[in-house]
């Protein structure tokens, strides 16, 4: 359980905004996961901040909700994301 519950502003606060979420990642039949140059068509590389933040889903369907539910399955985030963090700082 988390202490996010409906509070998004907060959740969405963990963010580092180092855009790996926003780069195009390709797993092999090994489960090894690589990550390309690619980045979303939306990403600015420099600032990386996604240009259609507040529209992203509804824009972009092909884009990533993290969720705490979620981030437990993510195995490309990696150890010092923020929602990794602030997930792992709760745990028994």
């Amino acid at each position: 359980m988390n202490n996010f519950g409906d509070n998004e502003q907060a959740w969405e606060a963990l963010c580092d905004q180092c855009g790996l979420c926003c780069f195009e990642k390709i797993e092999d039949d090994r489960g090894n996961i690589f990550f390309t140059q690619t980045p979303c068509r939306y990403l600015d590389i420099v600032s990386r901040m996604c240009k259609i933040y507040d529209r992203r889903f509804e824009i972009n369907p092909d884009c990533v909700k993290l969720s705490p539910e979620l981030i437990g399955s993510l195995r490309w985030l990696h150890d010092q994301c923020g929602y990794k963090i602030a997930l792992a700082s709760q745990e028994p």
